[in-house]
């Protein structure tokens, strides 16, 4: 039989960040109690956490943008690039799924992010005439598929091409369509290397290449280590979380003079939006996820849930731009890979880790953490006085 949940007595507790009410399921003895609760992020989470990036490109407005006119003249959407290409106007999902995993589909959308690159078209190419064509074709009954694919096909180069005489990408790359995490670093690197330095504190085991290191370094989404330290370059990346992250916490506004900051302002009512939107990631029930819960779409629609969302947002909009700010400065720095040689070791801590050994104490430890944090962007699995009193403790 299939169970009906009721919401009854809705006596609902609200406090700091969480609001507790209970839920009873049809013919159940005694009421199930839920508490919806969330965690404030910290500068870590929202540096890590790819759920926060796609929160803050909702949430926040550019003050300083690049002209609309620019922009709309440059930029095409994905469903009219690849309608175009399949000779279409209603692309079907396939065919946009095979393009976005191609290295054309990620080139398209590095090119968009961009936003100021001038296409560059072939000697006698007219973006117009060929549009004037494909409509006359249509308005006598004829489709003209053949005309769309050509323009998709010359859309689609010119901005590739625009890239290339950028020197982003090499003309050599672009002989097979195989996207690879390397190939997405490389491209990283060649546009922000200038402004955001590789460090040389990474080193992945299965990658010796500069630009997969530096994105290791700076925190690049995709590019997490894991345990044993592989990377996996050569595998196949969602790129989209590393374009926010890069247009969050990197100078990536193109410029005449450079690369320079979005700067962004917050936006209450897109705020409270955006946390709607992914509240089933930010808000937890019983310590999970929201989204977890076999009750998430009736969870979701409490006004309790609500009020979890609007208190949420409450809290993050006086907070949030000095937090992104805090994380541009972080991503600046480079990271501790081995803790004998960047910390036990280190000239810089030498003294505070002798001190803190000698007499074991609390001031002695949080002097060793403050200077380790100063000096480098610690991973949030690093980002404990317990996990440095640890290294202290045991790493000679």
């Amino acid at each position: 039989m299939k169970k009906v949940v009721l919401i009854a007595a809705m006596t609902a507790v609200l406090s700091v960040g969480q609001i507790a009410y209970p839920i009873q399921e049809v013919g159940a003895a005694t009421a199930a109690s839920y508490r919806i609760s969330y965690k404030m992020p910290t500068v870590n989470t929202l540096e890590e956490k790819e759920v926060f990036h796609s929160l803050l490109k909702d949430a926040l407005k550019i003050k300083n943008p690049h002209p609309a006119s620019t922009l709309d003249k440059n930029r095409k959407s994905l469903t009219e690039i690849v309608g175009d290409l399949n000779g279409t106007d209603t692309p079907r999902g396939f065919m946009i799924d095979e393009f976005v995993v191609s290295k054309n589909g990620y080139l398209f959308a590095l090119y968009n992010e961009i936003g100021i690159l001038d296409p560059v078209y072939p000697q006698g190419y007219d973006p117009a005439a060929i549009s004037k064509q494909i409509l006359e074709q249509e308005a006598s009954g004829q489709w003209g598929g053949d005309l769309r694919r050509k323009r998709g096909e010359m859309e689609l180069k010119a901005r590739v091409d625009a890239l290339v005489q950028a020197g982003y990408v090499q003309p050599e790359e672009l002989k097979d369509q195989l996207l690879t995490k390397q190939f997405v670093a490389e491209t990283l690197y060649r546009m922000y290397k200038k402004v955001r330095p590789f460090k040389g504190s990474v080193a992945p085991k299965d990658s010796q290449s500069e630009a997969v290191r530096w994105a290791v370094e700076v925190g690049v989404p995709e590019f997490q280590v894991d345990a044993k330290g592989y990377v996996y370059p050569q595998t196949q990346p969602y790129y989209t979380n590393s374009l926010d992250f890069i247009q969050l916490f990197l100078p990536s506004k193109k410029t005449a003079a450079g690369w320079e900051y979005f700067q962004y302002e917050v936006n209450q009512d897109m705020l409270l939006e955006a946390v709607h939107n992914y509240s089933g990631q930010l808000l937890y029930v019983n310590n999970k996820p929201l989204s977890s819960h076999p009750n998430y779409v009736i969870l979701s629609k409490l006004p309790e849930t609500k009020k979890a969302e609007t208190q949420l947002s409450a809290s993050l909009e006086p907070k949030v731009m000095e937090m992104v700010e805090q994380v541009r400065q972080e991503v600046q720095k480079p990271r501790v890979w081995d803790w004998r040689t960047d910390v036990i070791r280190h000239p810089s801590f030498t003294k505070l880790v002798s001190e803190y050994r000698k007499t074991k104490s609390q001031k002695a430890l949080n002097q060793v953490y403050q200077s380790v944090k100063a000096r480098y962007n610690l991973f949030d699995r690093q980002d404990s006085l317990q996990v440095i009193k640890s290294v202290l403790d045991h790493i000679r």
